[in-house]
Parts: structure tokens; C-alpha cells; sequence
């Protein structure tokens, strides 16, 4: 057997140094993943609306959407409202009005939604005189049972925006809404398929 020659060896020195650098760039590399934020965690309102949690209920994309121009007019409150526990809740909203704070109500039934205005023809929730410009930002108190409530700032928007223009305010004969709820969906299980996905 030969002995190493110092070109082998220097040949070795050379490998292993490139070899402990590239593993140091790598470690260094992905160490960044490890103290920053994952952005795909971080939950967010995809859309022009806002939403809250208040226990089991679930407030989601709420937007106020009036055609008046000025303090004082009727906004549709457009959300939907969901309810994940099994028991039916009153879901109380408080808002800003000229002459004071005004609260309405609406009825979940257990794990169902609501939606108000979120489609043209759609039951909506109204709120009359509201003390808010469009344009301008409205809090908006959400409170069930005995469930402590949460407070949440609602953008007021008008329809200047087509997607808004056919859900605006229309007067209904009661001011009140009756909707229905609509159950949520169940999560089922898929059973793994027989045949290879391409």
C-alpha cells in the first residue's frame, strides 16, 4: 500500500474546507426560518371588511356601505355571522348613531351562519343614522349571552366601488332583519383513492 503523497493530502485539506464552508452558507441560510415570522400563520382580512371572534362567534368581512355622503344616514352592516357552538346565540350589535349608541340583534342558530348583505335581494342588517362619514372608520360592539364582547372598527364605504354598488342599503319594511341561518358545513374525510394522482 502507498503512502498518502502531500498532493492527495492537500487534494483532502481542499475537499473538506469547501465541504465545511458550503455547510456553513446552508446552516446560515435556513437558520433565517428559524427566527423569523412565518407570514402563512399570521391570520389576516383578505378583503376590504373586518372581522372579530367573541367566544363561538365569529364575525367575518364586515364592511358598513351607505350612499349617503355625510354623518347621519342609513349604512348596511354587510358580514357574516357564524356560530360554532351547538346552542342557538343573540348576537348583540352596538353602533354610533346621531342621537346616541343604538344595539340590534341577530339570531344564530348552533353551528350556522348568517350572511346580510353580502349578496343583492339579501336580508341586511341596518343601521339608521349612523354617526360616521364615509370613508371613515366605525367601532362596532359585538356581545352574546354572557360572553364578555369585543369592540371592532368597521371601514364605511359607499358604492363607488362596482363590487359595492348593488349591495347598498335598501329600506325594507321593518328595519329589523329576520334572516335564516344556514348550517356550516361538516368536515368529512376523504378515503385515500385507489388509483395514482398524476
Amino acid at each position: 500500500m502507498r503512502a498518502p503523497t502531500l498532493k492527495s493530502r492537500g487534494l483532502t485539506t481542499r475537499l473538506v474546507s469547501a465541504a465545511a464552508v458550503g455547510a456553513v452558507v446552508v446552516l446560515t441560510a435556513a437558520g433565517c426560518n428559524f427566527i423569523s415570522p412565518q407570514a402563512t400563520t399570521k391570520q389576516y382580512d383578505a378583503s376590504d371588511g373586518t372581522s372579530v371572534n367573541v367566544g363561538d362567534i365569529q364575525v367575518r368581512n364586515a364592511i358598513a356601505l351607505t350612499a349617503s355622503e355625510g354623518d347621519g344616514g342609513t349604512a348596511s352592516l354587510s358580514m357574516v355571522v357564524l356560530n360554532t357552538s351547538d346552542e342557538a346565540a343573540e348576537v348583540s350589535f352596538e353602533y354610533p348613531t346621531t342621537s346616541g349608541k343604538k344595539t340590534q340583534t341577530v339570531e344564530v342558530d348552533g353551528s350556522s351562519q348568517v350572511s346580510l348583505g353580502t349578496e343583492p335581494g339579501q336580508d341586511q342588517f341596518l343601521m339608521e343614522s349612523l354617526d360616521s362619514d364615509p370613508g371613515a372608520l366605525v367601532t362596532i360592539f359585538v356581545q352574546y349571552g354572557t360572553e364578555t364582547g369585543k369592540s371592532f372598527v368597521v371601514p364605511v364605504l359607499t358604492g363607488a366601488l362596482g363590487e359595492y354598488a348593488t349591495l347598498l342599503p335598501s329600506p325594507t319594511p321593518s328595519a329589523e332583519a329576520t334572516p335564516s341561518s344556514t348550517p356550516l358545513p361538516e368536515a368529512t374525510e376523504q378515503a385515500p383513492s385507489s388509483s395514482p394522482t398524476p
